[in-house]
This record gives structure tokens, C-alpha cells and sequence, in this order.
């Protein structure tokens, strides 16, 4: 985001470059890392340009790897960033919320990753103003080949979710749903990834009851 004449007390004005995004994730667990590698090899985001927090160490190395800055805490994710990514475990985000809530302005664009939290439930725990957006992605966007589909909140209008599917478009197929879609995607896209790697077994497991030896059946049926 690049910040504009900008007055003491101001918000800030805000132009939606892409490529001048400051990018926070609260969590930096997996599949925030696979989003996050989706924007760094589409050229989507710089590395230098997003900041990821975390309670330990034990992820956020990989994200220093990749270039990203990172940190513990997570109002600073918030304070530093304009699109904040939510990417905890469920039980612990109303903490979160009540933790960052009092840094949300409304120049902030918040998108949740988390599951089985609702828009308004995110509404109601963050500040009235707040663009809120929820997304669903799955495993394969770690390999920048997922299904996601997202919605918006009430305050989110079609420039916050052209900049979403602009920067998502970069992990796999991405569609804007009513949010009502998000439980049956869950399901299709979501569960449906481990009935494609049931399928994938059964045909390695076919090659190697022929005589095919075991580690390049499994390579074939992958490819395949």
C-alpha cells in the first residue's frame, strides 16, 4: 500500500498497488506459508514487504528464509501492515481479535483464513468499520495449485475483493462466493484433496501387485 499525504492524526490514503502491499499474517503456520510462497513467486508482493508474527520461533525460520520480516508480536503485524492475514488455530483467535482490536483502523483490509469462523463473528469482535473478507484455501495452495473461494463482510467493497483475488489468483483457482459456499467448498476442495490421494495409491498399489517396484509406481501415479 503506498501511503499519500498523510496529516498528523490522519488515515492514511491509500493507492491498491499491489506490488507496494505491506502484508502482515497473525499465525505463520503452513498454509499461510503456502500463500505466502504463492505471492513471492508470482512477483506479487516483495519479501521485504510482509511481516509475519508467531508465538515461537519454530515457523517463522522459514519465513526469514523466504525474506520475510518477522516478529512475536502481534500488534506489530497490525501496526506495520495494511492487509493483515488472520491465520491462527480457531480456539485461540477471539484472543487475537481482543489483542489487535484496539490497532484496527479503517484503513485496514482483515482476511481470515481461520476456519469455522463466521464474517460476523470477525465483524463483531473487530472494530464496526473494519473491511473484514474471509477466505477458504486448501493443502494444494502450498504448492501454488489450490481451490479457494472467499467472501466479503458488509464493509469490504469490490476494490478490497479485486485486490484478494488479484493476490490469491497467484495460489490457484480462486472464486468469489456467497459465504454460505464456504462449509460445501470445505468439504468439495478442501476433504476432497485425500479421496485424490486415495486414488493415487490404489493405481501405485496396482503397478506393484504387476511387479513394478513400490517408490517409482508412486512417482508414476503422482505424475499421472
Amino acid at each position: 500500500i503506498s501511503v499519500v499525504g498523510v496529516a498528523p492524526g490522519a488515515w492514511p490514503r491509500v493507492a491498491m498497488e499491489a506490488s507496494e502491499l505491506w502484508v502482515g499474517f497473525v499465525g505463520a503456520g503452513r498454509m499461510a506459508g503456502g500463500l505466502v510462497r504463492g505471492l513471492l513467486q508470482a512477483g506479487k508482493v516483495p519479501a521485504s514487504n510482509i511481516l509475519a508474527s508467531a508465538p515461537s520461533d519454530k515457523n517463522l525460520d522459514a519465513w526469514r528464509e523466504l525474506g520475510c520480516r518477522t516478529t512475536h508480536c502481534n500488534l506489530e503485524v497490525v501496526h506495520r501492515s495494511t492487509l493483515v492475514f488472520l491465520a491462527t488455530k480457531p480456539h485461540i483467535l477471539p484472543g487475537v481479535l481482543e489483542e489487535i482490536r484496539p490497532a484496527v483502523g479503517s484503513h485496514h483490509i482483515v482476511v481470515s483464513l481461520v476456519a469455522g469462523v463466521t464474517i460476523q463473528t470477525l465483524q463483531r469482535l473487530l472494530p464496526p468499520w473494519t473491511k473484514v473478507l474471509r477466505i477458504m484455501p486448501n493443502l494444494p495452495c502450498v504448492v501454488q495449485a489450490g481451490a479457494m473461494v472467499f467472501s466479503r463482510g458488509s464493509n469490504a467493497g469490490d476494490e478490497e475483493a479485486a485486490l484478494l483475488k488479484s493476490l490469491l489468483s497467484s495460489c490457484g483457482l480462486c472464486e468469489e462466493v456467497p459465504e454460505s459456499y464456504i462449509d460445501i467448498h470445505t468439504g468439495l476442495s478442501g476433504s476432497g484433496v485425500a479421496y485424490v490421494y486415495l486414488f493415487a495409491e490404489a493405481l501405485a498399489e496396482g503397478a506393484v501387485k504387476m511387479g513394478m517396484p513400490g517408490a517409482l509406481a508412486s512417482r508414476i501415479a503422482a505424475q499421472t
